[in-house]
């Protein structure tokens, strides 16, 4: 058969992570005999002219979509009409996060078959079933991992096929990339940041290793369909290493697991490989109560820099709500540990999730001030606070989407959903214009979430760290001495503005977190105004203009808000608890398994 691997755009720029999940099925299918073509939309940005002119050419027999994210329904959809239009006989899976939406998949795109879970078993049986035509109802019900229409109209799920074991998991075939051209974009001279904010590391090109799949933890804003931590043998990761090493000239390594660490004993063997290869690393997707001094001490004696946790809130209602399974205390022991062992950290928040309230965040903006003691000290002459807020985006397959359906902030019909998946369709997942407000309080007050975290940690990080303290009279001045610079192009110099000078932004253009340094204007304006009962109806404002894509919108978010301040609305009833005890789906088909996730 003639097939062709597709990816679709993941974010508006294509990351630095390489399509492994693809790789893995390219090297599944050409070790079973078969002749696999890659078409790398996700890397290459091709226009329809481009993607029609491929396919009319190639004609595949069969064509496998990788949709990673629920976010690239709108492609998908689009890729599989066309090369259905081109080629009506060609057979069109479709692969990754998005088929938690199988149903809406199905019945409203021109999909055949959706693969659930690790593909490379999956697929494989999957192909060999259609080259024998072995496609009867009572066939495809044999290959576990598929999802399909039967002959009585009514979507079918095979149930989970057993992952592989990490020990047959094979590494990624570089040469597919080196044939398409884009190698060079995934193991490239990127670096990494050293301890110290000013050095850049540059010795050698950066590549994205994988060591375990999987994860211990079950957040229910967080979709996969893979059960268990699968940890790859310390042998086979040196190995693959090595090649890195000397064929492509790497010295900085960004483990990409999801969850790194779990396993101590084999965590600290690893780290010491890392060590006398001569690498250096950082590392995401680390679970705060699986580390202690002693262990990230090891991690920074052998090559470690960075090391990012799933803090997510400084709440203990919304860490319950998220079923994070850790408490305060442990994620602040990780942080004093991560600070004491030299290593840098940036805390990740997730808001906006049902039960949030102006206590929650207080929490959590009380929780960052605690932590501040632990700031790395070579970023705390930096006139930026890093740190990452994101608002908690509903995907299908997991809790938070199902208590959007189950409270009607998502239909239930499929052109419900449809609809939903078209509105998050080709969306950063850092934006917030795809947010489902469910806190019952109005938009413009949850929009000022992130805005007043933004705002009273910068103004402690001025007090504390930069140890800014100017007279109000000083700030005043040369607030408005600022403002007359920017709009009259004058050139005004006030102490306000001498003292800012003292201090740099720490430059930093990662794309995946949203601490960018604001306008200086921004800052003197902080210093100047607190956040509190009085100044909150003016900063609003600024709020609504920023967030607003149109004067309408402007004036509905501020009528929402004044007219809900005259409401009296139980916020009590939020949920409190983990939101997989909270949703109760009312599905009984075959897509109740999909929905549940793991």
């Amino acid at each position: 058969m003639k097939i062709c691997i597709v990816t679709t755009p993941i974010r508006p720029i294509p990351t630095a992570f390489p399509p492994f999940g693809s790789m893995a099925i390219i090297q599944s299918l050409r070790n079973n005999g078969e002749e696999v073509h890659f078409h790398h939309i996700d890397y290459h940005r091709w226009d329809a002219k481009q993607n029609y002119e491929y396919f009319k050419k190639h004609q595949f027999d069969f064509v496998g979509i990788s949709a990673v994210v629920s976010t690239a329904y709108a492609y998908t959809k689009y890729l599989a009409y066309l090369i259905k239009d081109i080629n009506p006989k060609t057979t069109v899976i479709v692969g990754g996060g998005l088929v938690a939406s199988a149903n809406v998949l199905h019945r409203k795109s021109k999909i055949d078959y959706c693969v659930v879970g690790d593909g490379e078993i999956i697929v494989k049986n999957l192909v060999n079933a259609i080259k024998d035509k072995r496609t009867s109802d009572e066939d495809l019900l044999k290959i576990k991992g598929i999802t399909f229409i039967d002959k009585s109209d009514e979507l079918r799920f095979t149930g989970y096929e057993h992952p592989l074991p990490a020990p047959l998991l094979e590494d990624p075939d570089y040469s597919i990339l080196e044939d398409d051209k884009s190698i060079d974009h995934y193991i490239a001279q990127r670096g990494g940041r050293t301890y110290d904010p000013e050095v850049n590391f540059t010795n050698g090109k950066t590549a994205v290793v994988i060591v375990a799949k999987g994860c211990v933890a079950r957040c229910t804003f967080c979709h996969r369909f893979e059960k268990g931590y699968r940890v790859s043998p310390l042998e086979k990761i040196k190995n693959h290493l090595v090649m890195l090493k000397k064929k492509y000239g790497v010295g900085y390594i960004s483990v990409g697991d999801e969850n790194f660490g779990s396993y101590k004993d084999e965590t600290a063997e690893l780290a010491k490989i890392f060590g006398s290869l001569g690498f250096t690393w950082s590392v995401g997707g680390v679970r705060a109560h699986t580390v202690d001094l002693e262990m990230l001490k090891l991690w920074q004696a052998n090559g470690c820099e960075n090391v990012l946790y799933g803090i997510e809130s400084g709440s203990p209602t919304m860490l319950k709500v998220m079923e994070k399974k850790i408490t305060l205390d442990q994620n602040i022991a990780a942080i004093k540990a991560t600070y004491e062992a030299r290593l840098t950290t940036t805390m990740q928040f997730v808001i906006g999730m049902p039960g949030e309230t102006d206590k929650t965040i207080d929490e959590t903006i009380d929780f960052i001030k605690k932590t501040m003691k632990y700031y790395p000290d070579p970023f705390r002459n930096k006139l930026n606070y890093q740190m990452s807020v994101n608002y908690a985006q509903s995907l299908p397959g997991t809790p938070l989407y199902e208590y959007a359906r189950e409270n009607g902030y998502v239909s239930k019909t499929i052109d419900g959903e449809e609809k939903y998946l078209i509105d998050i369709s080709d969306k950063d997942a850092y934006d917030n214009d795809h947010f489902i407000n469910f806190t019952k309080q109005p938009l413009l007050k949850v929009f000022s979430w992130r805005h007043k975290m933004e705002w009273e940690v910068w103004r402690e990080h001025a007090r504390v760290n930069l140890k800014i303290d100017l007279p109000k009279i000083d700030t005043l001045t040369g607030l408005f001495a600022m403002v007359l610079n920017r709009f009259f192009k004058t050139n005004f110099k006030s102490k306000l503005e001498k003292e800012l000078d003292k201090f740099k932004y720490q430059n930093n253009n990662n794309p995946y977190f949203n601490f960018q340094p604001a306008p200086r204007l921004i800052d003197a304006l902080r210093l100047f105004l607190p956040w509190n009962k009085m100044t909150y109806p003016f900063l609003c404002i600024l709020i609504a203009y920023k967030e607003s894509s149109n004067l309408k919108w402007f004036f509905k978010m501020i009528f929402e808000h004044i007219v809900w301040n005259f409401k009296n609305i139980d916020l009590s009833k939020l949920p409190n608890q983990s939101l997989r005890k909270t949703v109760k789906i009312s599905d009984t088909d075959e897509t109740l398994e999909l929905r549940r996730g793991r």
